[in-house]
């Protein structure tokens, strides 16, 4: 049997070489949807159309809001007619979204932000593929959806494991898996063996590939911490250096050239992901909130999804270097700040 040399399905199989050693049935999830919207989308068409052997499964991303962090400055909230263009274009592209809420430290009386609940509502209704869900890094938050929406499903995010007071195990992550429909790990725990081989279910958890904390810092949770309060209290400069200082404790940001070495950060190695992936693990996820801009984010993505082995470089360089290509190309529409508003021709 012959087959054309422009069927699709004889296309993949060519490409196949391009990650048949590294993760090939994985499925991925890329965050910031809605910090890095265009460049996200841009790249999920380029893959989706032009390269085929991998692609986003869906996509996710926070809104400031009281049950919320952001790592650097306090984002604004987005508008309602905003977010529901971008859960309408995913929707169209067939990409589910993940409304990430990823603050440990909600109290009791933040439970009840009509803003949060507003934008849940939204997800909810504008689900024409029904893969939307919500990720929560507290479960009374959980709860607390549940009781509202019931009908949306409801992931771990890895800030619960985070906040954490007790001794992450695998048994605490087997009885988050009986709570939550997935579970991230703690990107820490993703080369813990002792929590590895002990998670039964591996196909109902996430794992972060690219987080750039350190593997032992005992600062974390306190970090999480500052964040929640500057969430509260956006203009409050003493916690501003609060985290300046902390962070300097934690020596994460301070680079020596002369004593870089492997796995000192949470990112995970080629290996180690394989590692993951051969005991069963399939979904992992590229995080984007601790990067600033969103051209490190993009170009993070086609290092995290593709092999770079030594004899099939060249062609993982080249896929990348014309995926970034998409960006700066000529508009035929002006940057105009009036983007956002609408207006109404009055007869």
């Amino acid at each position: 049997m012959t087959h054309d040399s422009t069927d699709p399905q004889q296309i993949l199989a060519n490409m196949a070489y391009l990650t048949k050693d590294y993760l090939p049935e994985a499925t991925w999830t890329v965050d910031g949807i809605f910090r890095f919207e265009k460049g996200i989308q841009s790249i999920s068409q380029f893959l989706t159309n032009l390269i085929g052997i991998r692609g986003f499964s869906r996509m996710s991303g926070s809104i400031a809001t009281l049950w919320s962090l952001d790592w650097f400055v306090q984002e604004r909230p987005i508008t309602h007619d905003k977010y529901i263009r971008i859960l309408k274009d995913c929707a169209a592209n067939d990409k589910g979204i993940t409304l990430v809420f990823d603050n440990p430290f909600v109290t009791s009386e933040e439970l009840n932000d009509n803003y949060s609940l507003s934008l849940i509502h939204h997800l909810c209704t504008h689900n024409e593929n029904k893969r939307n869900a919500v990720c929560v890094a507290n479960d009374k938050v959980a709860e607390k959806i549940h009781s509202h929406f019931p009908q949306i499903p409801i992931f771990c995010h890895p800030n619960r494991l985070v906040a954490e007071e007790g001794k992450r195990t695998a048994a605490l992550y087997n009885k988050l898996a009986s709570q939550y429909l997935r579970v991230t790990l703690h990107p820490a725990d993703a080369t813990r063996t002792n929590i590895i081989d002990g998670i039964e279910k591996p196909e109902n958890f996430d794992i972060v590939i690219n987080d750039p904390c350190l593997r032992i810092c005992s600062l974390r949770r306190e970090h999480m911490r500052l964040l929640a309060e500057m969430r509260r209290h956006p203009y409050d400069m003493d916690l501003m250096r609060q985290r300046a200082n902390l962070i300097a404790r934690a020596g994460c940001q301070s680079i020596d050239p002369g004593q870089l070495h492997q796995k000192a950060s949470c990112n995970l190695t080629r290996q180690e992901a394989c590692t993951l992936y051969d005991k069963g693990f399939r979904h992992f996820i590229i995080q984007s909130h601790q990067f600033r801009n969103e051209i490190t984010l993009l170009w993070d993505i086609f290092q995290c999804m593709f092999d770079y082995s030594p004899e099939i470089s060249n062609k993982a360089a080249l896929i990348a270097s014309s995926g970034m290509a998409e960006f700066g190309k000529p508009e035929f529409k002006l940057p105009s700040g009036l983007r956002d508003f609408k207006f109404n021709i009055l007869e």
